[in-house]
């Protein structure tokens, strides 16, 4: 499971935008691509899908550019990523439509829950980042509060199968599967 470059230029692309957009101002992708050292055509892209999923808006004109379709605060890195990329998932059980119906083996693995879980870990980890978090802080304070909320997501996780007696914990594994 690995986010691709693809997912990691958009990430950076509209970060760009919501560091650089001055009063809702369109910032072009010729100013994005030479700060980011991304290729215009390969922007270009990435803007279509963001375009499409509501992330960015185009600007027409000469001081045309693109602009974030909502706040900071209301834009996930999650939501990015997911626009780009294929689904965070590494189990082909559930890769389209978490369905297992046309899994021959569903019945008996027990690695359904494990790697739905660590795929619903990581969603929950990149949605609990907005844009207007990493704008707010310098670099080693987002990777200090990014290292935190990881921590506090695994803790969570971990406080809950803890309080679920081990009866409960093993029919909600054989309920998934």
């Amino acid at each position: 499971m690995q986010v691709s470059s693809k997912g990691k230029y958009a990430v950076r692309a509209v970060f760009d935008i919501a560091l650089n957009s001055k009063d809702g101002e369109p910032v072009p992708l010729a100013a994005i691509s030479q700060r980011q050292g991304i290729s215009v055509l390969f922007l270009e892209q990435l803007f279509q899908k963001l375009r499409k999923g509501g992330i960015v808006r185009s600007v027409r004109g000469s001081h045309g550019g693109y602009v974030l379709a909502r706040d900071p605060e209301h834009i996930t890195v999650g939501e990015v990523v997911r626009l780009i990329e294929r689904p965070l998932y590494t189990n082909s059980c559930f890769s389209k439509n978490e369905s297992v119906d046309d899994c021959r083996i569903a019945d008996t693995c027990l690695g359904y829950v494990l790697w739905k879980q660590l795929a619903d870990h990581i969603n929950n980890f990149l949605d609990s980042i907005t844009l207007g978090d990493l704008c707010k802080r310098s670099r080693a304070e987002v990777a200090q509060d990014l290292r935190a909320k990881s921590h506090q997501i695994l803790i969570e996780r971990i406080a809950i199968n803890r309080a679920a007696p081990k009866e409960e914990r093993k029919e909600e594994m054989v309920g998934v599967i």
